[in-house]
């Protein structure tokens, strides 16, 4: 080798050392949350199932969540199973209901309710169970709650945070359903983060098909392939561990459209020969293997979804120029209707936006200044239908300035969106008092100067237009559950659950 050569080598060995090959861009990350409805508690079988999957699970490095029925773990600690609790206990712990397919289930017994009344009689009922579990488990709080089967009730997700330790309760719904949802992703609504109605983004392995391993590995990964183009997202899986050993649910053989027996009744299901559950163990275990494999897929709990979905609205708060944005939008759309809104890092639901121009307004009242910044609690959305019409479209400064107190001392006092603003004797509904609200803030922002002698214009009428991702009432929608019966319907609970629309915005997903 020449003295240039040798250089020349030299150089390259050095500028390889300094400039080393630029690594591929990770893929955006992709989060696979594997939850368990833990609810048979007829059979011993199913608690040998949920300590196999358990420890399955965990000799993977694996965490799920077990939303475990309270008179299963009750059942668990009579057995003397602290066996499967001790399993069970290396994976996040949610709720599932206090006794799941006994007559009345949530809907039954909410199909009637309000708002108020259906959270109290949610938290009466399952309350224990959720204490149970916490208790059991050891846990200072549970991670989630989902309904069983398709009983589900928007009063549900409201009374969580009465079912757990204060101030945030249970803070997660995870589940899967039609009733309410937001481009299948997570979503808030009824004051929890919820993971429903998933759509494309669900998907599971039939666990008893011979055949069914390889279309489940391909579908989760084009799964995957499709959320990292979207720049990442979530998917949702589920079982049940009595899937593994039964041929038929556990509570339809005993609840079936209405039935209710007494215990010394109840029937065990027929079950899965011992080869049966052992394939379906082998074919699930390669699924696993399957999605741990995945480039940027990671496996997640519910436990993990409040940080990965932190709403920094209710931390961080906003500044000026947001909500100057969100009253111009108002301001000019609310004749379209009021909706959630997406700015920057924070989402808004309506009563995000009723919260923040009220307060808004009443330091414009009594400072004459700018606030510097708010934070928005989180309101509830109305108790009862608004008004049918808005008379008062035009509102004189003195009518509007005992409007915004009497409504700041509502939200503080109760906690959520008024059902009606009275002006005087006359109530209006509080979408058109919410456009008020815009409109006024925009002309201290134009004119540094209250509206005093011009007051404020309402529009005549305002639509809730989130309220359109509220299922509608259809048979199939309670009735296709097995346990309830074939004509269930349950009207009101959409109903409530329209109202709460207020409240519902989608959950932005933090940086990977």
């Amino acid at each position: 080798m020449t003295i240039s050569q040798s250089l020349a080598a030299s150089l390259f060995i050095w500028a390889a050392l300094l400039c080393p090959p630029a690594r591929a861009a990770e893929p955006p990350r992709v989060d696979v949350i594997l939850w368990f409805d833990t609810e048979d508690y007829l059979s011993p079988a199913d608690d040998e199932a949920c300590k196999r999957l358990a420890e399955m699970l965990t000799q993977r490095h694996i965490r799920a969540t077990f939303k475990v029925v309270g008179e299963k773990v009750r059942v668990l600690e009579r057995r003397g199973r602290h066996d499967v609790i001790d399993a069970l206990k290396n994976h996040d712990i949610g709720f599932h209901a206090n006794f799941h397919s006994v007559h009345p289930t949530p809907t039954e017994y909410l199909a009637d309710c309000g708002l108020l009344d259906g959270m109290a009689e949610f938290q009466r009922r399952e309350g224990p169970g959720a204490a149970d579990v916490r208790r059991i488990f050891q846990r200072e709080t549970l991670v989630c709650y989902g309904q069983p089967g398709s009983s589900w009730a928007a009063q549900a997700i409201a009374a969580l945070k009465g079912i757990g330790v204060a101030p945030s309760g249970v803070p997660c719904y995870v589940d899967e359903g039609d009733h309410v949802g937001l481009d299948h992703k997570p979503f808030w609504y009824a004051g929890a983060l919820n993971v429903y109605h998933m759509g494309p983004n669900y998907t599971r392995m039939e666990l008893h098909d011979p055949d069914a391993v390889g279309p489940a590995k391909e579908k989760v990964s084009a799964i995957a392939r499709r959320l990292q183009g979207e720049g990442g997202g979530l998917i949702s899986i589920f079982y049940h561990p009595c899937e593994w050993i039964h041929r038929e649910f556990w509570d339809g053989v005993n609840f079936r459209r209405g039935a209710n027996p007494p215990p010394d009744q109840w029937k065990a299901p027929p079950q899965q020969t011992p080869a049966e559950t052992e394939a379906a163990f082998a074919r699930f275990g390669q699924y696993l293997d399957h999605i741990r494999s995945i480039p940027g897929v990671r496996f997640i709990t519910a436990g993990e979804l409040p940080g990965i979905y932190a709403d920094p609205l209710r931390t961080s708060g906003v500044s000026l120029k947001e909500l100057s944005q969100l009253a111009s939008r108002l301001a000019a759309d609310g004749l379209n209707g009021v909706d959630f809104a997406v700015i920057g890092h924070n989402s808004y639901s309506a009563a995000d936006q009723f919260e923040l121009l009220t307060a808004a307004m009443t330091s414009l009242i009594s400072e004459r200044k700018f606030p510097s910044a708010f934070v928005a609690k989180g309101l509830l959305g109305p108790d009862g239908n608004p008004p049918m019409s808005n008379e008062r479209t035009h509102l004189d400064w003195p009518a509007f300035r005992m409007a915004v107190a009497d409504v700041a001392n509502y939200m503080q006092t109760q906690g959520r969106v008024p059902a009606r603003v009275f002006i005087g004797p006359d109530p209006i509904p509080p979408g058109t008092f919410l456009v008020g609200l815009a409109r006024a803030y925009q002309f201290y922002e134009k004119h540094r100067a209250l509206p005093l002698e011009s007051g404020i214009v309402l529009p005549a009428s305002v639509e809730l237009l989130s309220a359109r991702h509220i299922a509608e009432d259809t048979p199939e929608l309670f009735g296709g559950w097995i346990i309830h019966k074939g004509n269930f319907r349950a009207p009101k609970v959409l109903e409530i659950a329209r109202l709460q629309a207020w409240t519902l915005k989608p959950a932005l997903r933090a940086a990977n």
